[in-house]
């Protein structure tokens, strides 16, 4: 197996930065500090409560682990437990010393046809095949000292990128190993409901479509998000409409018919687009400029206070829900002694010229969307509070389209 037509660009290239970092570096000494002389604890607790599988005993997991360490060319030593437990779920652990420890629950042993398994397991061997436990996360982002944390702020979000990144990676080695997509996506689906007898396959597009209306449905913040833990950005796994539109971009590839052996000839996509989707779609997990502490997200901030200032007055009278939309994303400073409404306006036109060459479109993008936030906070969105809009997104040489698709996907939710 060659592990570039399955590993992650962003994993790749994200792990290569992150191993040189000297804040990673430490973070990593500390984490060998603390943990060395303790033993495989996890091991011990997986002995004393739950069953080692053997052969014997489960001859479906033995074969779908045989077809995925052939198919991923995995050598090393494993062991293989199964614990009760109502939830579908699996996990490996790797200790100082010993061999590699996969558990799984008993309800996915019984819950998952063969495919299926072999999905989740060639998943799981991915992780050690391609030495993402060698950066154990969340615990390098997050050990600290008696100076605070090891790694900083942005190396932090890198770290977390990179894991889920890794888990992109992940799927693609399970999808090879399972052979087939259907099953692959099947199990995926299966993980991420719970839902074992229910057929779910059959609305796959509809539940990639999630990461669409995801796009399109802005989230405002009721105060200051100071707290880290509030934010996607330090999530270890993405979003599970996102993984899978990158499995099923990633079945689509060329990279994906060469791992099975083909020649990947008459594919629809290249691997570089597929890559270009995960990519893309990664980026909504990052933090936004509500949340970013640059010099630009402070100047997109100061944007969408002169703009949603503009739209809440723009049908002659500004609504308390609109100001208080506005507060809800910009926080309670935001509004105190506003200017009048000629001085806003002056000012935002030369702030949209600014805005426009010096900021990302992701983040033009993410500000059209939150003015929505404003112009429908009294539940109705006038003409000229949708002119007002118009104007903001074209100046940002953003699509109106988004303005439209930002309001539908609020106003029914369920399509």
């Amino acid at each position: 197996m060659q592990l570039d037509l399955i590993q992650a660009r962003r994993d790749r290239s994200l792990r290569a930065k992150l191993v040189d970092d000297d804040g990673v570096k430490r973070a990593q000494q500390k984490i060998e500090e603390e943990t060395s002389g303790y033993g495989f604890f996890g091991r011990r607790r997986l002995l004393t409560g739950a069953l080692r599988l053997t052969r014997a005993m489960s001859p479906d997991v033995a074969s779908a682990l045989d077809t995925c360490r052939e198919q991923l060319s995995f050598t090393e030593p494993l062991e293989v437990y199964v614990r009760p437990d109502a939830e579908l779920g699996a996990f490996l652990l790797r200790g100082p010393w010993g061999p590699l420890a996969l558990c799984l629950t008993s309800s996915l042993v019984e819950g998952f046809s063969p495919a299926e398994l072999r999905f989740v397991l060639g998943h799981e061997l991915a992780h050690a095949k391609l030495d993402h436990l060698g950066l154990p996360m969340p615990l390098t982002a997050t050990i600290e000292d008696l100076a605070g944390p090891l790694v900083s702020r942005a190396t932090a979000i890198e770290l977390y990128l990179w894991c889920r990144s890794a888990e992109i990676s992940a799927d693609r080695a399970g999808l090879v190993c399972a052979r087939d997509v259907a099953a692959a996506a099947s199990a995926f689906l299966k993980l991420s409901s719970g839902l074992v007898r229910a057929s779910v396959t059959e609305d796959l597009t509809s539940y990639t479509a999630q990461i669409d209306t995801l796009a399109s449905t802005p989230v405002a913040r009721q105060k200051p998000r100071a707290d880290d833990d509030t934010l996607e950005c330090f999530n270890t796994h993405p979003y599970a409409p996102l993984r899978m539109r990158a499995l099923v971009a990633y079945a689509k590839s060329d990279a994906y018919d060469r791992a099975q052996g083909r020649s990947g000839l008459g594919m629809p996509l290249k691997l570089e687009a597929a890559e270009a989707i995960v990519e893309r779609d990664l980026e909504l997990m990052e933090p936004s400029y509500l949340e970013e502490k640059t010099p630009a997200a402070e100047q997109l901030r100061r944007v969408l206070f002169l703009a949603g200032m503009v739209v809440a007055h723009a049908d002659g009278k500004v609504h308390e829900k609109e100001t208080r939309a506005l507060t809800a994303l910009l926080g309670t400073d935001a509004l105190w002694q506003p200017p009048e409404l000629p001085a806003i306006k002056g000012e935002l036109d030369t702030k949209l010229i600014e805005a426009k060459q010096s900021c990302s479109l992701l983040a033009r993008t993410q500000l059209v969307q939150h003015l929505t936030i404003v112009a429908a906070a009294d539940g109705v969105v006038e003409p000229v509070e949708l002119e007002a809009m118009y104007a903001v997104a074209g100046k940002l040489a953003v699509p109106l389209t988004v303005v439209d698709e930002t309001l539908r996907a609020s106003a029914r939710p369920m399509d």
